[in-house]
């Protein structure tokens, strides 16, 4: 086994001092002090740098980095497996900041492997939760919801109220980039209210933002605005600068909209501040490119083509598609305005490109999104259903308390009813027996008696079949056209196949009849999957 060697304390503190620059070295300065010392134990010594990562690894990531080397080491020498664990997460939480989820999700995953062999249910939900994030990140929503709902569960059963906080902003998240807004602000009102009923106040930061990043969504950017200051101050308190420069980027943004450019490029600069010290390249192209495009707006044509080029420098095979295509679209616009139609023929190809296989994923979204929504609609029909049969039995309880209460008191009286009945009923009996021994008397005294509840492609015959009727050339037509873009609205089919808008939804109202759509809210998506399982699986509509 490799010998531990004893760090060099003087380079890992020049090297944490060297990446966070001008942050004030208190705290570093403190950390040294309790490392140094040799009289601390190991306690206080793995206390004092866990106290660091609180406050700094969203804010300085490469500093953080150092000093895990450094906690993992010691932890291994010391065969303390708790702290180990602790620091290959923390690891992983530094490279999802940087915005590497390949390694974060490798250590993450030495992480939890090393959690296992403890007993800690609580830290283990906390982990898997941190497997969602990375998914969502990834654009992989099914699978992080899956590990949300699991943490959730988790977190409700040991009556962890900060862990099931979290989670319901964690889902919210998720709904949001879904583009289901009400489900998002459900999630994220309930986390928010949660906190607050907690007295955590300063945890509601990340919430205040994600819920201006839904009302952005849904182009009510005052509101948007206004939320992300509110955040703002709760995250400049916790040192988060990593969701602080997605405040300032969400508040450029919403400027730009509100054709606000100066507010807008002024909020962006801010970003890229915090951006770069990060050293996020994703989020830098981003951030980047909305300056770019500010400054093409502004006329200045020159200049935004000198920054778009720098951007594309940037530029990696593992950089997302919608990234991509912004800037080319960029570049495009820029050479075109100044007439160097060659370049602009090009980049246009390009953007094209990258825009079709954002096209491609969004389809593949709106598939998901679905299966999501309809997992949702599912799980709160039962919970709705547990609901009401909890409401009913308590009401059947309540029910029965009374009817008990009521036959009790109804026994009661008829007790005494039926004693004094019987009372007057044996006097009546003793009465008439007397008169009916008077009356015989009487009788025998005149001698008498008295008696008295990869390209697809549809199957038009299969289809056919199972509807039970042709379809016209422009009902399949339109049905093609859908194939290509679910979420394509009427006038563009109607551009499309060259027909008017009202003959595209009479099309689309016939064909619904004929499928049987009864669905409402994405009725043309409801359709198409239909024709997809027809040509699929059978000749009949599931």
């Amino acid at each position: 086994m490799q010998q531990f060697e004893k760090p060099n304390f003087k380079i890992i503190f020049f090297l944490i001092v060297c990446i966070t620059f001008s942050n004030g070295y208190s705290q570093i300065d403190s950390l040294r002090n309790i490392l140094e010392d040799e009289k601390k134990s190991d306690s206080i010594r793995f206390k004092a740098i866990n106290t660091y990562y609180l406050t700094n690894t969203y804010a300085q990531p490469d500093s953080v980095l150092v000093l895990i080397n450094y906690h993992y080491d010691l932890a291994k020498e010391k065969k303390f497996i708790k702290e180990m664990a602790k620091a290959l997460n923390e690891k992983s939480y530094a490279y999802y900041i940087k915005g590497d989820t390949k390694k974060s999700m490798e250590f993450l995953m030495q992480s939890i492997k090393l959690y296992e062999q403890l007993d800690e249910p609580l830290t283990l939900a906390t982990l898997y939760s941190n497997i969602g994030n990375i998914y969502g990140e990834e654009k992989k929503y099914q699978e992080a919801v899956r590990y949300f709902n699991s943490s959730l569960e988790i977190f409700r059963k040991q009556g962890q109220k900060t862990g099931e906080a979290r989670m319901l902003h964690n889902l919210g998240v998720i709904y949001n980039a879904l583009d289901i807004y009400d489900v998002a602000l459900t999630y994220l009102n309930k986390s928010l209210e949660l906190n607050q009923k907690l007295n955590k106040e300063k945890e509601t930061g990340g919430t205040f933002l994600e819920i201006g990043k839904v009302y952005y969504n849904k182009a009510e950017y005052y509101l948007a605005i206004e939320l992300s200051k509110k955040a703002l101050e709760l995250l400049i308190s916790k040192n988060n600068k990593f969701s602080t420069a997605d405040c300032y980027f969400l508040i450029s943004k919403s400027y730009h909209k509100l054709n606000q450019p100066e507010k807008a490029y002024d909020y962006i600069e801010k970003s890229l501040v915090i951006d770069y010290e990060i050293k996020n390249t994703s989020r830098i192209i981003q951030r980047l490119t909305l300056k770019a495009n500010l400054i093409y707006e502004s006329n200045l044509v020159d200049e935004a083509i000198k920054q778009a080029e720098e951007i594309l420098k940037l530029v990696q095979s593992e950089t997302i598609n919608q990234l991509k295509a912004d800037i080319y679209n960029l570049l495009y616009k820029c050479y075109k305005a100044k007439r160097n139609y060659s370049l602009s023929l090009s980049m246009n190809e390009q953007y094209i490109v990258y825009s079709d296989s954002v096209q491609i994923e969004k389809n593949k979204i709106v598939v998901i999104r679905e299966a999501i929504q309809n997992e949702y609609d599912s799980k709160l029909y039962k919970n709705n259903l547990k609901s009401e049969k909890e409401k009913a039995a308590l009401k059947v309880l309540q029910l029965k308390k009374t009817y008990t209460i009521t036959i009790a008191a109804a026994l009661i009286i008829f007790s005494v009813v039926f004693y004094f009945r019987s009372k007057i009923k044996k006097n009546q009996a003793k009465r008439e027996l007397l008169l009916n021994e008077i009356e015989k008397l009487k009788n025998n005294a005149n001698k008498g008696l008295i008696v008295d509840s990869n390209k697809f492609e549809l199957n038009r015959e299969k289809i056919e079949r199972a509807i039970n009727r042709k379809l016209n050339e422009t009902d399949w037509t339109v049905l093609n056209v859908l194939l290509e873009d679910p979420v394509i609205t009427n006038i563009e089919i109607a551009e499309k196949v060259f027909m008017s808008v009202d003959g595209i939804g009479s099309s689309l109202r016939r064909m619904y009849e004929y499928f049987n759509i009864k669905e409402s809210k994405y009725k043309k998506i409801s359709l198409l999957l239909e024709a997809i399982k027809i040509s699929n699986n059978s000749n009949k509509i599931a």
